[in-house]
């Protein structure tokens, strides 16, 4: 034990101990990866699964190279082809052991196309298929008969209805957050069937000749019930992936980056908000993305109301009378309570003009 001291020993020390309270990023997620689903009976085992990075390839199967093709050359930038020998209900844990790392998924076996469907509502992923009304913001059908293909080499093939379904589903998944499919020029296209005049349906997407080639007259999914969840926008693929994209990156942000980080009063709520608002939001704003108007007051805050209704829910009567700022700061046992007021935007596609003349 020192029996030496000097002066600074023995003062009380003054310390200034700087900390600063962050709030976690939130990164906005991409689209692009495609599950495509395929029937080879000629498997050993089950299934098999392979993911392709870009169309530069050599398969044995040169339909299936053929289609894993046409879905890169639509805009995917990866696709994981889990082929299966069977039935889709077969393939169902490979399938949900993927779920995080594709947004869109389809197939060509007609007989697929129900478990497709049903899959994709069941788990909000996108899907491609035919002739089918799904009623669904997450289902997306073709009305197109058939089609006629110009090959690589100048040859001409013949497409079923099913066999469209990759080069649509491409071009869908591929799609940039801040661009729309319709009115899409597909070039690779000479021709398609038309459905009969008078059984157009509406949610159903429609090719058709136009005097450039092939488009697309629209790009809506199968949405048609609307209700106070449901709204005349969501029709749209557009609006649809948009709230999508929103949905898992706060999802997935909240997770990773806040939940049973921070207690919960409301000055660690306000480090949520404020990644959100100063950030994410502002990502989602920018020119190339466009998801979320400029122009508008996008932001997330307090849901007020909700907040003082759990409060009187739980016996707190006094809630009643708190003003605005009193519920805020009352936050309610673990949970986190907010609105997010934003603008999707969607694409522009018709337009009317009045010419005054004079």
């Amino acid at each position: 034990m020192p029996t030496n001291y000097n002066l600074d020993d023995l003062k009380t020390p003054i310390e200034v101990i700087f900390k600063q309270i962050v709030a976690n990023k939130i990164t906005m997620g991409d689209k692009g990866r495609m599950l495509f689903l395929y029937k080879n009976t000629n498997l050993t085992g089950t299934h098999r699964l392979k993911t392709y990075k870009n169309a530069i390839i050599s398969l044995t199967d040169a339909v299936l190279e053929k289609y894993i093709k046409q879905l890169f050359n639509g805009g995917c930038k990866k696709v994981y082809c889990l082929e299966y020998n069977d039935e889709i209900s077969d393939v169902v844990e490979v399938i949900d052991g993927l779920k995080t790392q594709f947004d869109w998924m389809c197939s060509v076996d007609s007989d697929a196309q129900t478990d497709i469907v049903a899959y994709a509502k069941a788990n909000e992923k996108f899907c491609m298929t035919y002739n089918n009304q799904a009623d669904s913001m997450f289902v997306v059908s073709h009305q197109n008969p058939n089609a006629v293909l110009i090959n690589d080499d100048g040859t001409k093939s013949n497409l079923t209805a099913y066999q469209l379904i990759p080069i649509l589903a491409g071009v869908a998944c591929g799609c940039p957050y801040n661009r729309s499919v319709s009115y899409k020029l597909f070039t690779e296209l000479e021709s398609v069937g038309m459905p009969d005049e008078d059984n157009y349906i509406l949610g159903q997407l429609c090719l058709y000749h136009e005097e450039e080639g092939i488009r697309l007259a629209n790009a809506c999914n199968t949405l048609q019930t609307l209700d106070s969840t449901h709204t005349e926008d969501m029709k749209s693929i557009t609006i649809a992936e948009g709230m999508q994209r929103i949905k898992q990156d706060l999802i997935k942000a909240f997770r990773q980056g806040y939940k049973g980080k921070y207690k919960n009063h409301y000055d660690n709520q306000a480090l949520f908000y404020s990644a959100c608002n100063f950030g994410y939001i502002k990502e989602l704003e920018k020119t190339g993305i466009e998801i979320l108007d400029p122009n508008y007051d996008n932001k997330i805050y307090t849901d007020v109301e909700t907040q003082r209704n759990a409060w009187l829910a739980s016996g707190k009567s006094e809630a009643e009378d708190w003003d605005d700022e009193t519920v805020k700061k009352n936050t309610y046992k673990q949970y986190i309570y907010a609105t997010m007021d934003v603008k999707m935007l969607d694409a522009m596609e018709g337009m009317k003009i009045t010419v005054e003349m004079f």
